[in-house]
């Protein structure tokens, strides 16, 4: 495809050899690194870290840090043995894993980077969230006022008043469940990023 468009041509070799592996194991040509474009030696392992963690109808979930380890181990030297490799691949098998570990380590910043990236703008949402469960708790102590009178114009004084702490989408009724459904939403986007701050330990400390 991109050698019959003349825009996509000086991009052929990305496409074209991103199958191949270092140590000579991979296809369509089973050449070595010295064969390989750099552009391609990218894609592959992109490709790979895509392909390992999209949760797909035939696979289940694999996480970040177990999907970046098994592309550490993809990076390590390895001889392979088999009467389909020709002795001269043998050099680069002992001196090559499948992906370059360069490339390997530039994922390593990228993943923390778009990690990073996804704690600030849900930090930036849970202080929003925290805002509103503000909002709401004063609601909600108009709302138990109005509960607990005897009188109906208390009960209409305290409903008022909780009105004015409400959207115009609120109902007044429905204060309690509305301020749990929040602290819900905060408790489990708060595990969230707890859940990121340990993958970026995990991926500080790898090595490859």
């Amino acid at each position: 495809m991109c050698m019959k468009d003349e825009k996509l041509r000086p991009y052929a070799a990305g496409p074209l050899y991103h199958h191949e592996a270092l140590n000579g194991t991979g296809y369509p040509n089973g050449v070595t690194a010295k064969d390989i474009p750099i552009e391609a030696q990218i894609i592959r392992v992109a490709d790979e870290f895509e392909a390992i963690t999209a949760q797909r109808q035939y696979k289940t979930h694999v996480g970040i840090v177990d999907a970046l380890n098994i592309i550490i181990d993809n990076a390590q030297p390895t001889s392979i043995k088999g009467g389909h490799h020709s002795l001269k691949l043998l050099s680069d098998e002992v001196r090559y894993g499948k992906v370059n570990k360069q490339v390997v380590k530039a994922l390593f910043k990228v993943t923390l980077d778009d990690i990073e990236y996804e704690i600030a703008s849900r930090i930036d949402y849970i202080e929003y969230l925290k805002e509103e469960i503000k909002r709401l708790e004063e609601a909600l102590r108009c709302y138990n006022k109005m509960e607990s009178a005897f009188s109906q114009s208390k009960k209409e004084y305290y409903r008022l008043y909780a009105q004015g702490y409400l959207r115009p989408n609120e109902k007044v009724d429905l204060i309690p469940q509305t301020l749990n459904e929040l602290k819900k939403s905060l408790k489990e986007r708060e595990e969230h990023i707890e859940k990121l701050h340990q993958e970026t330990r995990q991926i500080r400390h790898l090595v490859v």
